[in-house]
Parts: structure tokens; C-alpha cells; sequence
């Protein structure tokens, strides 16, 4: 008997016993799916990872206070800080930016007094091109609004809707309330609401003044919160960093004192998918055990069928049917019936974590990759060999004669 007449009677026996065949896939069934659902997931936020730090580019570089440790007035990083970095370290930096926020509240127009909370971001020449803010209308900052200290603004479209019902508001005045103090600004851009880390929301609109004004209207003076800035790819960026983390201490007197932090952009890409991928196997693993469970029921049924065909099997070696004709039948059928509830288990699995990326807001979406699939799809068959393998070799091993007596 050839493999193809083997798998025609393989299908025939799935095909009288359909329900019984149908629950003995099921554990296959759960356990592909379960994996199929959290892989695409896993990928999926992965791609929106790379998505993110690609847009932010990978050469991103930020400088921050250490704020475990005592850091005093006298170690707050400057704006001459940011342009003395920019000066020293021009062959290893393509753009520096101080950046500098604060946070403010504006009256909304429902009529009804309310207020809504807006971040101030104070706004250097580079400040568009590393924090990509996307401008709907009108213009950005520009270094005449920095260096006259113009009150200035740039709003989101969503913020314009809230506080003027409607986005035609280049010109018009918005008063903004910081530490109970009013300031008026008058509106030069539209931006694109900024929405967060993988697409997740930011409840809290983004605005956008000279940084000049930010600092004055704040009552910072010239402290900066960070200094960020893209790193030229060439060279090794982390002992670079290194660097200027000793030049801003040696500038402020405190050589040794760990007073600040140094984020490279790509390190920080490198660890949160590893650490995706690591959490993305462990739950897939535990998910995967539905299918021990899965091929202990396809080994019990396929002992079942051994039983109920034992005349079949007699009758057959009988007819000069050899040991490895009835060890492939019986492993065929198991095989079959695993990898028709890994198909089944993958279809439901591609339509679960589309299902849960397109009703749970924070997941970015589901991506299924054709490697994940196949991989699926073996490891079913594969459970098949495995736990069709002792229901086989039992059902090859019948004695002839006693198959046949057997009622």
C-alpha cells in the first residue's frame, strides 16, 4: 500500500467518526491558537516598536539629571550647557537641542468653565526635526520667535477643537494659565497631535513655544530638564556619551559625583525587544502545554481506533500486509488529524489577535508572520508523530490470529 492510499484511508476513518475526530483536535486546536495569537501580538508590538524608534530615529541620544542622586541647583544642566556640547562635540553630534516643559491649563469652549491641561514644550531651532512634530497648518517655531522671545504658540489640532470648535484658528489669541498666572499667545501653527508611545493615547495636548519664553514664563531661568540630540552613526555612541557625561561634570564641579544620565536610543531598541520576545516565548511556552494535553487525547483515540479496527488490522496482515504498511496508516491518521486542528487552530489564532489588537486600545495591531505559521503548522504534525508513534507500533504489532478472533 502506497502513502496515498494510506491517507485516503486515513481521511475515510476521520470522516465516519467527525464529532469524535472534532474533540480530539480540540486541545491542538486551543494550543495553536493560544500561540498563533500571542506571537502576533508579540509581533505586532514589536513592529510598532521599530515603527516608533525609527521615526525618532535610531541615533536619538538624551542627557538627563540623575535624579536618584542629590542634585542641587548648582548641577542643573543649561542651555549653555547644551551649546557648549554642541561646540566640543560637533564631529560626533549632528544636532543638539535643549529641551525644557512645563505643564498649563486652558478654558475649554463648552461653556461651562472647564479647563483642560495642556504640556508646554519650550521649542529650540532642532526641536521639530528630533521630536518629528508634523505641522497641519501654518508654521513652526522659528529662530526669530527664539531669539525675540515672542509669545508664540503652536497647538494640536485636537486642543483647537476643544478650546475654538474648529482648526481655523492661525492668529487668534489663546490664554493659557500657568502657576495661576494668565499669558496670552498668539496661534502660528497647527500641529498633529502627538499620540504616544505605539500609537497609545496622550490625553494631555502638546503645545509648543520659544524656548526663550518658556524658560522666562516658567520662572526657570536658564535650567534646561534634558539635552537631546542625534549622534552621527559612526564611532561607538556609548563611550562618546561617556565623554560628555565627564565634559558636563568638569563643567559643573562635580567630576565623579554620577549626577547625570546618558540614554542611547539604540540600546534602549535592543533591550525592550529582547525583553518583548523573552516575555512573548515564556507565555507562548505555558500556552504550548495545551498541547501535551492535545496529544494525549489524539494517543488515546488513536488507541480507541486501534481497538475498534483490530479485525481490519488481522484481515489485512492476513492478506500479506506488511509491519511498517499498518505502522504508517495509524501514524498517518494521526498526523492528519493533528495537523487539521493546527490549521484550524492557526485560522481562529489570526482571527483572535486581530480580533483583541482592534478592541484593546493600547495593542498596535497583530502581525502573523508566514514563519510563525509554518512553524505552527510542524510543530501539530510533529505532535502527531509523536503521540501517534505507540497507537501505531501496538496496532502493527497485532498478532495476525488473534486480530482475527477478536470480536
Amino acid at each position: 500500500m502506497n502513502i496515498l492510499e494510506s491517507i485516503k484511508i486515513a481521511l475515510s476513518a476521520i470522516w465516519v467518526n467527525k464529532m469524535r475526530s472534532l474533540l480530539t483536535m480540540l486541545g491542538i486546536i486551543i494550543g495553536i491558537s493560544s500561540v498563533i495569537t500571542i506571537v502576533s501580538l508579540g509581533n505586532g508590538m514589536e513592529e510598532a516598536m521599530n515603527e516608533e524608534f525609527a521615526k525618532l530615529g535610531i541615533n536619538r541620544v538624551m542627557i538627563t539629571h540623575n535624579w536618584e542622586e542629590s542634585v542641587d541647583s548648582r548641577d542643573y544642566m543649561t542651555t549653555d550647557d547644551a551649546e557648549a556640547i554642541q561646540r566640543v562635540f560637533s564631529e560626533e553630534f549632528a544636532t543638539i537641542q535643549p529641551m525644557f516643559s512645563g505643564n498649563g491649563s486652558v478654558e475649554v469652549a463648552s461653556g461651562k468653565k472647564k479647563t483642560a491641561s495642556v504640556n508646554i514644550n519650550g521649542a529650540g531651532e532642532n526641536f521639530r526635526e528630533l521630536q518629528a512634530v508634523e505641522i497641519i497648518k501654518g508654521r513652526f517655531i522659528n529662530e526669530d520667535d527664539i531669539a525675540s522671545d515672542r509669545m508664540v504658540i503652536v497647538i494640536d489640532d485636537a486642543l483647537a477643537m476643544k478650546v475654538f470648535g474648529t482648526t481655523d484658528v492661525l492668529g487668534e489669541t489663546m490664554e493659557i494659565d500657568i502657576y495661576g498666572l494668565s499669558n496670552q499667545f498668539s496661534i502660528v501653527g497647527i500641529a498633529k497631535p502627538q499620540t504616544g508611545f505605539m500609537g497609545m493615547g496622550n490625553e494631555m495636548s502638546e503645545t509648543y513655544i520659544p524656548l526663550y519664553t518658556a524658560q522666562k514664563i516658567l520662572g526657570y531661568g536658564d535650567y534646561i530638564w534634558s539635552i537631546e540630540g542625534a549622534a552621527k552613526l559612526s564611532g561607538d555612541t556609548d563611550k562618546m556619551l561617556e565623554k560628555v557625561i565627564d565634559f558636563l561634570e568638569r563643567r559643573h564641579n562635580s567630576v565623579g559625583s554620577d549626577k547625570y544620565r546618558a540614554y542611547n536610543m539604540e540600546n534602549e531598541m535592543s533591550m525592550i525587544t529582547g525583553v518583548l520576545t523573552g516575555v512573548t516565548a515564556v507565555i507562548s511556552a505555558i500556552a504550548a502545554v495545551s498541547l501535551l494535553v492535545g496529544g494525549i487525547g489524539v494517543m488515546n483515540i488513536m488507541l480507541v481506533s486501534v481497538t475498534e479496527r483490530t479485525r481490519e488490522i488481522g484481515i489485512r496482515k492476513a492478506l500479506g500486509a506488511k509491519y511498517k504498511e499498518i505502522m504508517y496508516q495509524f501514524l498517518i491518521e494521526a498526523v492528519i488529524i493533528s495537523s487539521i486542528g493546527g490549521m484550524i487552530g492557526t485560522l481562529i489564532g489570526i482571527g483572535l489577535s486581530k480580533l483583541i489588537a482592534a478592541v484593546v486600545p493600547f495593542l498596535p495591531g497583530a502581525n502573523a508572520s508566514l514563519t510563525s505559521i509554518l512553524v505552527a503548522w510542524a510543530f501539530s504534525a510533529g505532535v502527531g508523530v509523536i503521540f501517534g508513534i505507540f497507537p501505531a507500533s501496538k496496532a502493527a504489532k497485532l498478532n495476525p490470529i488473534d486480530a482475527l478472533r477478536y470480536e
